[in-house]
């Protein structure tokens, strides 16, 4: 989107509880310096309302006071477009152009404020539009949540399987391999044939994630010397969010975008099972089953029904054990662990205990899980720590020199961004400068939209969505940092590291202790961040006088790799 050649470029917006304030400077203004009026003009019929602007040179200083912006109709909302009128007749248009965050409209959240008026109750918030233009939205009182203090829930309690859906799924698994044994072993390749096929089960292969990422990088490495086939349980969207590697077969189990015409018996059939819950999906892996049902199961089966020979790789817990269901001479199966042992529940880890010995392999991310999995399963099976496949990066290294700190993830309880966002307020209260940017999508948003209200850093603290390219964002960052409760092994933290970006990490069971060597390559911090957050993310001066110097010598795109695979 083009810069406007002239505009009033917004440097803060700060909400009070009678009015907002703007500071910033008149970039390409023909007159800089006199009188001059915040105008706010209202969309519906061109009215406006005016106040005073400080200007000093090219910096201004405006207020908008809530109750000098009537409305027309008291159960309607309506938009005032704001502007200010120098001295000379010019009018520019309020707005933020010289950053690089696109979607403003999401990514700044400001506060709602209420206020009981002569006129009657009415609602006021400040927003960017998809132009980055400032405007105040206002409207009838009541309506909607107030966007007021509220810290995120704290995890429920984990929800325990009903025995007699243990049972039904244990039913279910044994009817499936009965099935799958009566399709015999392949005819023997002959000796020239050099390519296995691999087979590999994933949740969502069109979705957004780390797992997503690290399954298509390795399917995209394998596909080099093997035939790979990827079966994606479900599919969401129609794109998807990452690119699938060449030379890799995408197959979907189960096709759950909308609209999606299925005609015949095949139609009647699937509009009888989509209703009832998946009983070959182990119920224990909660989310992952919610989203199965019956047919996913019956097209499952019938994709397990054509793999007679090769690898077959599960990448999480329920689909671990729904590739046991094809194991028989011919096929080695092997289980992928993306998280610790300790974060699943008891119920989980007692079918781990009893059904992982079924698989020829396991793979966990990191030395402590690789001991923590050979305490409970004994001698069998054979099980090997392989670090999640990072791809090669085409961002340049991070330069460090802007005051951006970055945090990626789903937005959820795991990653901890609850208690990143109040120990970033003790950074801001000292360094106002520094910005955390938080890269992702999930269903704490709104939750983390309050947390940054009752913070106030509605100017300091984004939620920036899901981008694509990742590596470009750190790349511009001076700091990465890794909140998170519980991880397996972070790829999006090795990467960071790859690009030279010194990490704060809070020190949780598993993942950074395999690839920070604290206060060379970055700093673990403890998991409770507002000491940490005083005490470690401290701006460029203090941070990276004690890290750059050493960990930037890794940040060779192979180093960090390197050092991983190692371990």
């Amino acid at each position: 989107m083009a810069t406007p050649a002239a505009h009033a470029e917004v440097a803060r917006i700060d909400v009070a509880d009678e009015g907002v304030s703007i500071t910033g400077t008149l970039a390409g203004a023909g007159a800089s310096a006199g009188e001059a009026d915040l105008v706010a003009r209202r969309r519906r019929d061109g009215a406006e309302a005016r106040s005073p602007v400080d200007v000093d040179g090219d910096r201004f200083e405006a207020y908008v006071p809530f109750a000098s912006l009537p409305w027309a109709d008291p159960e309607e909302p309506e938009f005032w477009d704001l502007s200010i009128a120098l001295e000379g007749g010019e009018e520019l248009r309020i707005g933020r152009h010289f950053d690089d965050v696109k979607d403003k409209r999401h990514a700044y959240v400001f506060p709602l404020r209420e206020l009981e008026l002569p006129a009657g109750g009415r609602r006021f918030r400040p927003f960017y539009d998809a132009g980055n233009h400032v405007f105040i939205r206002t409207g009838p009182r009541g309506r909607g949540p107030a966007g007021g203090p509220t810290t995120p829930a704290r995890p429920a309690r984990r929800s325990v399987v009903p025995p007699h859906d243990m049972a039904l799924h244990r039913l279910a698994t044994a009817l499936a391999r009965a099935i799958l044994r009566r399709r015999g072993p392949a005819w023997p390749r002959a000796r020239s044939v050099q390519r296995t096929k691999v087979t590999i089960l994933i949740a969502n292969a069109y979705a957004m994630g780390g797992t997503v990422r690290t399954v298509l990088n390795l399917a995209g490495f394998l596909a080099h010397h093997h035939d790979v086939e990827i079966l994606s349980i479900q599919r969401l969207r129609t794109n998807p969010f990452f690119p699938l590697p060449p030379g890799v077969k995408v197959r979907v189990i189960d096709d759950q975008r909308a609209h999606q015409p299925l005609g015949g018996w095949a139609g009647r059939v699937r509009a009888l099972l989509r209703p009832l819950p998946s009983r070959l999906i182990f119920p224990a892996d909660l989310r992952f089953r919610n989203a199965c049902s019956l047919w996913t199961d019956l097209m499952l089966l019938r994709a397990l029904w054509r793999v007679r020979e090769g690898v077959v790789m599960g990448t999480r817990n329920g689909l671990n054990l729904a590739a046991l269901l094809v194991r028989r001479p011919g096929v080695t199966v092997v289980g992928q662990e993306h998280m610790n042992l300790e974060t699943h529940t008891p119920q989980r880890q007692r079918e781990i205990a009893r059904r992982y010995p079924g698989l020829d392999a396991i793979t966990v991310l990191t030395e402590r899980d690789r001991q923590t999995y050979a305490q409970m399963l004994r001698s069998a099976p054979r099980l090997e720590q392989m670090p999640n496949a990072a791809p090669a990066l085409d961002a340049p290294p991070a330069g460090l020199e802007r005051p951006i700190v970055v945090a990626a993830g789903r937005l959820t309880l795991q990653k901890g961004f609850d208690m990143l966002i109040p120990a970033f307020a003790k950074v801001v209260g000292r360094h106002p400068e520094w910005a955390l940017r938080i890269y992702g999508d999930g269903p704490q948003r709104k939750a983390l939209e309050r947390l940054i209200m009752e913070h106030e850093l509605s100017n300091n603290v984004l939620l920036m969505g899901p981008v694509r390219r990742l590596d470009l964002e750190m790349s511009q960052a001076s700091l990465y940092v890794l909140s998170s409760r519980y991880e397996g092994l972070p790829m999006v933290m090795v990467e960071a590291m790859s690009l030279g970006l010194p990490v704060v990490s809070f020190d949780c069971p598993t993942g950074p202790a395999e690839v920070i060597e604290d206060g060379r390559s970055g700093i673990r911090g403890r998991r409770l961040p507002q000491r940490a957050g005083r005490r470690r993310l401290r701006a460029r001066e203090g941070l990276h006088a004690r890290v750059d110097r050493r960990a930037l010598g890794a940040s060779d795109r192979g180093a960090i790799r390197r050092r991983v695979a190692r371990r």
